[in-house]
């Protein structure tokens, strides 16, 4: 049986998760990929230990896409180079001030 190549799983640690089910939330504490199917340790509450959760593949995938950063895309179109050029050459720009420094 042949593996999918292990991923950077640092973002997952230390995650908070919940059990909807058996309403109890956990922390990821540990992701071990040498199995042939993920399996996360979670640490529900404080001094219990950690319980083995195993995933499927695209549950994994999934948790992982969602802890990556997202691509920010501007909430405002980006000025067009037209509107960032002055309307009337002929008028100076005003000099900016400086703070004094100490």
């Amino acid at each position: 049986m042949r593996f999918p190549p292990p991923v950077d799983v640092q973002p997952l640690l230390g995650l908070s998760l919940r059990d909807t089910q058996k309403g109890r939330e956990g922390r990821i504490v540990g992701v071990d990929q040498a199995q042939a199917t993920p399996v996360l340790w979670v640490c529900w509450a404080p001094g219990q230990g950690s319980e083995r959760v195993e995933l499927t593949h695209e549950q994994f995938e999934a948790l992982l896409a969602a802890c990556r950063p997202r691509v920010a895309t501007p909430s405002r179109p980006a000025p067009s180079p037209t509107a960032a050029e002055p309307s009337d050459a002929s008028e100076p720009t005003p000099p900016r001030r400086q703070a004094a420094r100490r």
